[in-house]
């Protein structure tokens, strides 16, 4: 019994970590001053902060392969990855809020692997 119960644990604890990737977004105003994504204006620009972290290591899908599904937002400038070392990366992005005729806007993330690969999703209500 004991040895099946250690045999669960670290199948429990495999199956948790084999999400591939983590992905965390902040959204900040023109200064710099982080804004809350429940009040955003038609119009208004904002500055997107994408983190982007693989979870297992040696990722074999170039960081440049995430892929971006835009509703309701216009990318008015991106600037390359960042390399801040340990798998981890940040990208910014200065989008501007357009009228799709939705109370939402979003942006979701996409990066396709083998190892479960990542989808996060960023909705902004207007």
């Amino acid at each position: 019994m004991k040895k099946f119960l250690v045999a669960l644990l670290v199948f429990c604890a495999t199956a948790v970590s084999a999400h591939a990737c983590d992905i965390k977004f902040t959204l900040q105003d023109s200064k710099g001053k982080t804004v809350s994504p429940a009040k955003v204006k038609v119009g208004e620009e904002y500055v997107l902060v994408v983190r982007f972290e693989t979870t297992h290591g040696n990722c074999g899908i170039a960081v440049e392969n995430t892929k971006f599904k835009l509703d309701g937002i216009k990318v008015e400038k991106a600037a390359d990855w960042e390399d801040q070392g340990n798998e981890v990366y940040i990208r910014k992005i200065r989008i501007k809020i357009t009228d799709n005729k939705k109370d939402t806007s979003s942006l979701v993330v996409v990066r396709e692997c083998g190892r479960g690969g990542a989808l996060a999703s960023f909705i902004l209500k207007k």
